[in-house]
């Protein structure tokens, strides 16, 4: 066992000397704006024009283009200062001549125009590097809150027809959670059979886990849905998903498992309800998890925020 521990340390201290590098320095012309994630400009009349010209996707996030400039009176690239006749500008100008609170949409548009820069896009797909501490933690972890059984290598636990380890007593933000599985052979768990998630239910519940675990799902921006980490479409709705208190009544929609659409439309005279069912949030950073506040359904979750990685190991390698 102590190679074995001593093998899987080694391959994660390698992984954590990983350096992510983002240069970010190249200059654009009047009118255009960064891409958030590479050394590209695009025109600001491009900008949530329905095609995605960064490659990152920076330019068409929903939540930017729902604040971004809108104007049926002028032609692209230029919006209305309001008024009986239109009076079109330039987005430069036009953020030029106004004033405006930083923290409002308008402000956080022309912060953008201003700076010449989007935003990064906030997704799982940023690299993460783990430091020796977080390896030693992790690792600490594995060792003591993971069952052995003779079909799985070490770090992992025998459940149906899977090798699973749950590491109960580490709590790092998702990509880490994924780098961290990639790094003993496996990879953050997938639900594409319904068995698999009833197995962990009742392994939860027999050993009285009461750890959140994180998935391997995640809002995905290229398919605009949520998606399985091999882009497989999540299934949305019961038997998986958490339904959540609110303290509006709203009416409800008619059922749709559809991972690519919001909610729809409730019928006319629908009741209304305190309940909603995740996921809430359609947009990029927020992942999948399994929390005991919900008994272990599946959320959305701010990637960011820190869980234990469920890790299911891939077949296709062995630890030995």
């Amino acid at each position: 066992m102590a190679i074995h521990q001593q093998k899987i340390l080694k391959l994660m201290l390698i992984v954590s000397n990983i350096l992510y590098v983002s240069c970010r320095g190249v200059n654009c012309p009047n009118n255009h704006v960064r891409c958030g994630n590479e050394l590209t400009c695009v025109a600001n009349s491009r900008i949530c024009d329905g095609n995605k010209d960064c490659s990152d996707g920076s330019d068409e996030v929903p939540l930017l283009c729902q604040e971004w400039f809108v104007s049926n009176r002028c032609s692209s690239g230029k919006t209305d200062l309001g008024g009986p006749w239109p009076t079109c500008l330039d987005f430069a100008d036009y953020c030029n001549s106004n004033i405006y609170e930083s923290s409002s949409p308008i402000g956080r548009t022309c912060e953008i125009v201003q700076s010449q820069q989007l935003p990064r896009v906030k997704s799982e797909v940023k690299r993460s590097v783990l430091t020796s501490a977080q390896v030693e933690l992790l690792m600490s972890a594995a060792v003591n809150s993971t069952m052995h059984h003779e079909n799985c290598p070490m770090l992992y636990t025998h459940l149906g027809n899977h090798c699973i380890a749950f590491f109960s007593m580490a709590q790092v933000p998702w990509p880490e959670a994924r780098q961290f599985c990639q790094s003993i052979y496996g990879d953050l768990i997938s639900f594409h059979e319904i068995q698999i998630y009833e197995s962990i239910h009742e392994y939860l519940k027999e050993n009285q886990l009461t750890t959140d675990y994180w998935l391997g799902g995640r809002y995905n921006m290229d398919n605009n849905g949520w998606s399985w980490l091999d882009d497989s479409p999540m299934p949305l709705g019961s038997p998986y998903w958490a339904e959540r208190y609110s303290s509006s009544c709203v009416p409800r929609a008619l059922p749709s498992r559809d991972p690519f659409s919001g909610p729809g439309e409730a019928p006319p005279g629908a009741p209304c309800y305190n309940y909603l069912q995740a996921p809430s949030q359609r947009t990029v950073g927020y992942c999948a998890a399994i929390t005991y506040e919900h008994f272990y359904y599946v959320t959305d979750e701010e990637c960011t925020s820190k869980r234990s990685p469920l890790c299911l190991l891939n077949t296709a390698h062995k630890l030995g």
